[in-house]
């Protein structure tokens, strides 16, 4: 058994392994920390805030969400949207070990409480995913990463570039397990808080409705979404634009609502 002096003769050591270990795993993360607000629009107004938050844990990532109903709306409903996911890093994966999600203020039961049980034994990848979605228990298994309707952003903004053309993810929704590929459409010049961006247009269309989900990630900005739209029966449905962007401890970069940005 070690005793106390030799304790304090292996501080130094225990710390450079510390420090060490603290350095590797900080590399290995492949997005900095990030804090993020949009308005969330419909019929051309902003009728609600959403913000996100990416943040550093021990094994990985942390990223929540928070949308609160905004002016003229706020009079009529108080509905809002909490959720958060963690993203562990294994190796070369992301894996998703906690999905929560809360609304308030609505009618149905829309509420979802997932966790993923990982198994990565000689190379193998399984995940064993139980909870609760929208009432109901769920059991379902998966050889593959997994994600759902908030963490997808994650490796969609560490994989998109302007040579890749797809975007092939597994991801969980309403308890069913599907491949949601987004597509590279275009790169084009958009503007934010006052200055030009070079940006990738990706969308996902659904196999079976006629929905299609089109985002503009910005590269210069660590692939940052800036513009989400979601169209239902070739009609605009709602959409999403950044107002403000935060990454670290760095400045805010905030939108300026000047004519120059050209949404």
């Amino acid at each position: 058994m070690l005793s106390l002096s030799h304790l304090k003769k292996l501080q130094p050591v225990i710390l450079l392994f510390v420090l060490l270990f603290s350095h590797t795993l900080l590399a290995a993360r492949a997005l900095p920390e990030f804090k993020a607000a949009y308005a969330v629009q419909k019929f051309g107004m902003k009728l609600a805030e959403a913000h996100y938050q990416l943040s550093y844990t021990d094994a990985g990532y942390k990223f929540t969400q928070n949308t609160e109903l905004y002016g003229f709306a706020s009079l009529f409903a108080d509905d809002s949207i909490s959720a958060f996911s963690l993203i562990n890093t294994a190796g070369d994966n992301l894996l998703l070990t906690k999905y929560h999600f809360v609304q308030t203020g609505s009618d149905t039961n829309e509420n979802e409480d997932i966790d993923i049980l990982w198994n990565t034994y000689k190379n193998t990848l399984k995940g064993e995913i139980t909870g609760v979605v929208k009432g109901k228990k769920i059991n379902v298994t998966t050889d593959t990463e997994i994600w759902e309707a908030l963490s997808f952003q994650i490796p969609l903004m560490i994989e998109a570039k302007k040579d890749v053309k797809e975007y092939p993810y597994k991801a969980i929704l309403d308890g069913e397990i599907d491949t949601y590929n987004f597509v590279l459409t275009s790169s084009e010049k958009i503007g934010f808080a006052g200055k030009q961006y070079q940006s990738l247009h990706v969308v996902r269309s659904d196999p079976v409705k006629d929905r299609k989900l089109h985002i503009w990630l910005l590269p210069e900005l660590h692939n940052i979404p800036v513009i989400v739209e979601n169209y239902r029966d070739g009609k605009l449905h709602s959409r999403l634009q950044l107002e403000s962007i935060q990454f670290g401890n760095a400045k805010p970069l905030i939108e300026s609502r000047a004519e120059d940005d050209d949404f």
